[in-house]
């Protein structure tokens, strides 16, 4: 092999190489940009809840990889959402916080369930069955469905907790303190 051609394969390898990572940071744009956006909710988490932060994310992480399609994507709305329900809401940031790690967490286990129940063959151990097949089916019905209206209430809960206060004239923490000094402080 003369040395130009050695070059050429050399130059092939690494992109191709270069075009595999492409290809697979596409694919899993969801995952990634769900790993940036959970490590910095851990990283401005207050310590008390820093713990259960890190592990829904973690967990969310962890069902973006492996999980099934809808399960990636709705794993970072729900992160992102939770972004804007910080920046949104005024009365009480730290249980906004929690409810996001909740929703987190509880869709990451139902998106891990999912996934096993798609892809471990739970389905056809059912169907085997005849008189399960029918329920299968139903199963499997509830199971997709329940996948894209789990996030939808967690939207619906985060809209409920930010306009659920009527406009205030100022920042809580500014009208406590003026109640609390009479208006002199």
């Amino acid at each position: 092999m003369s040395f130009g051609a050695s070059i050429w394969m050399y130059l092939t390898l690494a992109i191709n190489g270069f075009l595999v990572i492409v290809y697979l940071a596409v694919e899993h744009v969801a995952t990634i940009l769900l790993v940036g956006s959970a490590a910095a909710f851990v990283a401005l988490t207050p310590k008390e809840q820093r713990a259960w932060a890190a592990g829904s994310s973690i967990l969310a992480i962890t069902s973006s990889l492996i999980g099934s399609f809808p399960v990636p994507l709705f794993l970072l709305v729900i992160s992102l959402a939770g972004w804007a329900g910080q920046w949104l809401e005024q009365y009480n940031k730290p249980a906004q916080r929690w409810n996001t790690i909740r929703a987190q967490a509880l869709y990451a286990l139902a998106g891990l369930g999912y996934t096993a129940y798609q892809n471990l063959g739970w389905a056809n151990a059912l169907t085997s069955d005849p008189s399960m097949a029918q329920g299968a089916g139903y199963i499997s019905t509830i199971l997709a469905i329940a996948m894209y209206v789990m996030p939808l209430g967690f939207l619906v809960m985060l809209a409920q907790s930010i306009w659920a206060h009527p406009p205030a004239p100022s920042k809580p923490h500014e009208i406590i303190t003026a109640v609390r000094t009479r208006g002199k402080g």
